[in-house]
């Protein structure tokens, strides 16, 4: 009678199986989730109420444009957010929220200093602790709408 090898791959398969789930499980533990900082509160909030969010967003987009722009010589410099209002008015009095973060991390995060001149938002001076990727996050209102902005920028 022939060997039957049927019942050792099933097996090995089973094996092979929880093997790969328990490297699953200790790849996930050792390297958790990075929150993301976009709207600057946590995700519960931002789950309960995107929806005002959003519709907050597009009413500042619609009154509101802004340019970002960076004086970098090497790592160290500032940036410059233009907020132009779109209907030609003066613009009103805004609060805003900077983060400068990496894309990939949140080690080397830095909340930024800004002030207003006329319409130019432009940060105190700042030191890049290394080169590559890094984003801007801003959270800028006037009295009823907030808008929520990314800008990507790579240091050299």
């Amino acid at each position: 009678m022939a060997k039957n090898y049927w019942p050792h791959a099933i097996v090995g398969s089973l094996i092979l199986i929880v093997a790969s789930c328990v490297a699953t499980i200790v790849v996930a533990v050792k390297n958790p989730v990075e929150m993301d900082e976009f709207y600057f509160e946590r995700y519960q909030n931002i789950d309960e109420n995107i929806n005002e969010i959003e519709a907050s967003q597009r009413r500042f987009d619609a009154k509101y444009a802004l340019k970002f722009e960076l004086e970098f010589d090497g790592l160290s410099g500032y940036f410059k957010i233009a907020v132009t209002p779109k209907n030609g008015s003066v613009a009103s009095n805004f609060t805003h929220e900077i983060l400068l973060t990496r894309p990939a991390t949140n080690e080397q995060n830095q909340n930024l200093d800004a002030k207003f001149g006329g319409q130019i938002l432009k940060t105190q001076p700042v030191t890049l602790p290394k080169k590559g990727r890094w984003q801007i996050l801003l959270k800028i209102s006037d009295a009823n709408d907030t808008g929520f902005y990314k800008f990507n920028f790579e240091a050299r």
